[in-house]
């Protein structure tokens, strides 16, 4: 489309009503002045480049919404739909991973950052406080991932592009390997009032992105993965235990988890040189009492004990 159509279009857009949808549903009466500072009225979600999208996105996602009655009902309309609303998808060949609103529409193929871009700002869109949230790196395979919250009823929700539900699954279960000790497993929310930063600086530097603020949001997304795991039958006086051998042998040895008797409670075999990556030996540690691993058929053992997190992992041996 030639620019000065386009130009056309938006400012008839405009004259046909606001394209800032807060005063057009009754939850945009109820977001508290700085949730909306923060995450309604910004044009940026991250360090895309900066673009007018409302015109755009308004008229395109308003009427997706016309007969919800609540927010959480408007979120899961636009994100279950998103997809096929605007035919943009994940693609590895995306020509850039920060893609704005508008570049995400023409291009179509984007990453998940592109993706959660697109869906904060198609809910901003209809008056939906959002902002984008993920960690730099997972702590058992490579990789990273972004998402979108959605701010209603008081309170922050994890929500993805095309997902039906809040709270994915895969996702839920990764967080609970993470180990927030680490600055790169931190949960971050780009917030423009953060006290922290979305990617640490040194790491930002290599990279050459900007120091965004963000908020800290790891305490809160351990504890929904935790829930995840109970409602997933792993009981919550437990943790799951991956323990990893490195470097990995041809014919792995079983390691056994023992109570201070020297009782056995659970046992698996290592991974072997020839298993997947993701591979890692299973246990379930009691966060109560004294308990050791040791390799079967031997005598020495080593103190193993739970962390906060619903996951733990060990890496053994030397790299």
């Amino acid at each position: 489309m030639k620019p000065g159509i386009l130009l056309l279009l938006h400012l008839l857009l405009w004259l046909a009503g606001p394209l800032h949808a807060e005063a057009d549903f009754p939850w945009s009466k109820q977001i508290p002045g700085q949730i909306a500072a923060d995450a309604l009225h910004p044009d940026t979600v991250l360090d895309e480049q900066p673009c007018d999208w409302r015109p755009v996105l308004v008229p395109l996602f308003r009427p997706l919404v016309a007969d919800c009655t609540s927010p959480r009902e408007a979120v899961l309309r636009i994100a279950s739909s998103i997809g096929a609303t605007t035919g943009v998808y994940y693609s590895m060949e995306r020509r850039k991973p920060e893609m704005n609103a508008l570049e995400a529409l023409a291009e179509k193929k984007v990453s998940c950052t592109g993706q959660s871009i697109l869906l904060v700002c198609a809910l901003r869109s209809i008056g939906i406080p959002a902002r984008a949230a993920g960690i730099l790196t997972w702590n058992h395979i490579q990789g990273n991932h972004t998402w979108a919250e959605a701010w209603f009823d008081g309170a922050w929700h994890m929500i993805e592009f095309d997902e039906k539900d809040f709270n994915t699954p895969w996702v839920m279960e990764n967080i609970g390997m993470l180990d927030p000790r680490h600055p790169y497993q931190r949960v971050m929310a780009a917030t423009p009032s953060g006290k922290e930063s979305w990617i640490p600086a040194g790491i930002a530097a290599k990279m050459g992105r900007k120091c965004l603020p963000a908020e800290d949001v790891s305490e809160r997304y351990l504890s929904l993965a935790r829930d995840w795991y109970a409602r997933a039958g792993i009981p919550a006086d437990t943790q799951r235990l991956l323990i990893d051998f490195q470097p990995r042998p041809v014919s792995p040895p079983v390691v056994e988890l023992i109570n201070e008797q020297g009782g056995v409670i659970s046992a698996a075999r290592l991974p072997s040189c020839t298993d997947d990556v993701r591979y890692f030996c299973r246990l379930l540690l009691p966060r109560s009492g004294q308990h050791y691993l040791r390799l079967q058929g031997t005598e020495e053992k080593v103190g193993v004990a739970p962390t906060s997190a619903p996951v733990q992992i060990l890496r053994l041996g030397s790299y």
